[in-house]
């Protein structure tokens, strides 16, 4: 991937997540966000590939922004805290997280509604690695400080409680962020119930 700076490049994101936002990602067009940014066609393909890669370049800086987000506002006390109140301390900022940003949001839900769609599978298949690590490192110290059933192999665990993270929305049908918190809490009542070291 080439070294996406170029004059434009942040109004180009910002008419493209506007764009992708309101219409889904099939019926945006890209020659109305290079029309309304202003720059040539061949500086976009220069840049990015296609739509598609404008898409993920989009989800993978909104990724960023919300890992930066996440860091600022995650106190270290909290890691002092088992697994299943960290995972919902973490809903909780990425919510705080979304309703502090209106546009994000707005796309983020628009992002939900592709579930049917193979551009959600592809984006999910590429981003999701990262979420895997994440809770597969909270799963191992978890384990080490005693708080999960010991006769749960520690790799199925890591597999299920990422793949359910990664999943919420379409194992929830949820469209809506304001049904995340609801959702999130009943994600993590299962979980418990079925890790929780008695």
């Amino acid at each position: 991937m080439k070294e996406k700076k170029f004059k434009k490049k942040e109004q180009l994101l910002e008419i493209a997540i506007k764009e992708f936002a309101e219409k889904g990602y099939e019926n945006s067009s890209l020659n109305n966000i290079l029309k309304e940014t202003g720059i040539s066609k061949g500086t976009f393909y220069y840049h990015f590939k296609n739509k598609e890669d404008l898409y993920g370049y989009i989800i993978s800086i909104l990724i960023e922004e919300k890992k930066n987000f996440l860091q600022k506002n995650f106190n270290a006390e909290i890691y002092k805290q088992d697994i299943f109140s960290i995972l919902k301390n973490l809903t909780n900022i990425g919510l705080e997280f979304a309703r502090s940003n209106p546009q994000i949001n707005k796309f983020a839900e628009s992002f939900m509604k592709e579930k049917d769609n193979e551009i959600y599978h592809k984006m999910i298949n590429k981003f999701s690695p990262d979420t895997y690590e994440y809770i597969d490192n909270l799963i191992e110290m978890s384990y080490q400080k005693g708080e999960i059933r010991g006769d749960l192999p520690n790799e199925f665990v890591k597999r299920i409680v990422s793949y359910l993270f990664s999943n919420i929305f379409e194992i929830a049908n949820m469209f809506k962020l304001e049904d995340f918190e609801d959702i999130s809490d009943i994600l993590i009542k299962f979980i418990k119930s079925g890790l929780e070291k008695k």
